[in-house]
C-alpha cells in the first residue's frame, strides 16, 4: 500500500461486511502504529537513507505487512522479521542487529491475534500514545546513526517505547545504531570431487 499522507496511519479495509472493515482498518493502523514507534526506521527516514520518501516507504510497509498477513494464514513472526530486516537494508540501505525488529513484529502478530478476535486494547493504546506524542517532535532516545564517509549523528536522551505485552509498553534500553549495509558479495557454488555442484539453501533461524 503506497500512500503519500504522512501524518497519520492509512487504512485498507476492504468492500465486505462492517466488522470485517474495522478490523481490517484498525489492524493495518496497530502496523503504522508499531512502524512509527520503531526508532532505527525513524531515524532512517529521518537520515533519508531511503532518498526523501521514507515516510511513504513506511506507509507502504505497512500495507505491504498487512496485506501478507491477511492472504497467508501460515505467516509467523519471523517472516515478518525477515519481512522488516529486508525492506530496511533493500530500501533504506541499512543493516540491523540490534534485533530491534523482533519486538516490532512480535506487536504486530499480537495485533493480528487481537483483531481477529475484535479486541481492540492494544491498538487503542497505541493510537492514545501516537496522539499524545504528535506535534512533539520524535522520540528516538540515544540513537547514534553512522553514514558511509563517517557523518554522525546523535539524538537527543528520552526513553523509547513500543507495544509488547497488552497493558505495559516494553522499553528499549539500548539504543540501536545503524549502520548503512555492505554490498552483498555473492559466494563462489562449491563443487565436488565428482564435479558436482552443491546446492544449499537457506534455512530460518
Amino acid at each position: 500500500m503506497s500512500a503519500s499522507n504522512t501524518n497519520g496511519p492509512v487504512s485498507a479495509a476492504t468492500n465486505s461486511s462492517p466488522a470485517h472493515q474495522l478490523k481490517s482498518e484498525r489492524f493495518g493502523q496497530g502496523i503504522w502504529f508499531a512502524l512509527q514507534a520503531w526508532p532505527a526506521l525513524t531515524v532512517a527516514i529521518q537520515s533519508q537513507f531511503g532518498g526523501p520518501d521514507g515516510a511513504d516507504k513506511r506507509d507502504w510497509l505497512a500495507g505491504a505487512i498487512q496485506d501478507i498477513l491477511e492472504n497467508d494464514p501460515d505467516t509467523d513472526q519471523l517472516d515478518i522479521e525477515t519481512v522488516l530486516l529486508q525492506v530496511m537494508e533493500d530500501e533504506f540501505e541499512v543493516r540491523l542487529e540490534d534485533e530491534s525488529e523482533v519486538l516490532v513484529a512480535a506487536t504486530i502478530v499480537k495485533l493480528k491475534d487481537e483483531v481477529t478476535q475484535g479486541k481492540f486494547d492494544t491498538v487503542d493504546a497505541m493510537e492514545r500514545r501516537w496522539r499524545e506524542r504528535r506535534g512533539k517532535g520524535p522520540n528516538l532516545g540515544n540513537i547514534q546513526v553512522v553514514q558511509e564517509g563517517g557523518v554522525n549523528d546523535a539524538t537527543d536522551d528520552s526513553d523509547l517505547e513500543v507495544y509488547g505485552d497488552e497493558d505495559e509498553d516494553a522499553t528499549m534500553e539500548d539504543a540501536p545504531q545503524l549502520v548503512p549495509a555492505a554490498p552483498k558479495e555473492k559466494s563462489e557454488p562449491e563443487v565436488d570431487e565428482d564435479g558436482f555442484t552443491k546446492v544449499v539453501g537457506k534455512k530460518k533461524r
